[in-house]
């Protein structure tokens, strides 16, 4: 179970990996001039990437979660049935 966690944690952080490079490409901002970024602005940066780990943790542990809640809905759905057996289970509550 611990190799799924490190798992996870490990695609965790290439996805903020990507995400944070691809704002700063999208921003043109390339290593010369990252290094000119005021100290408030790269607190801020570092908690938009803490935050977004936070969510994609809790999104990983979720699934699991909704996928067996799914499946009980649908394994407890009625089944259709006949007329005869709609009218066979009326008589039988009688």
């Amino acid at each position: 179970m611990s190799e799924n966690k490190d798992k996870l944690t490990e695609i965790s952080s290439t996805l903020m990996q990507l995400f944070v490079s691809d704002v700063l490409s999208k921003n043109n901002v390339d290593g010369e001039s990252r290094r000119k970024l005021s100290d408030e602005q790269k607190e801020k940066l570092k908690s938009v990437v803490l935050d977004l780990q936070t969510k994609v943790e809790s999104f990983l542990a979720s699934p699991t979660k909704k996928v067996t809640e799914d499946t009980k809905e649908v394994s407890e759905a009625p089944k259709n049935k006949t007329l005869r057996e709609m009218l066979q289970d009326k008589k039988d509550d009688k």
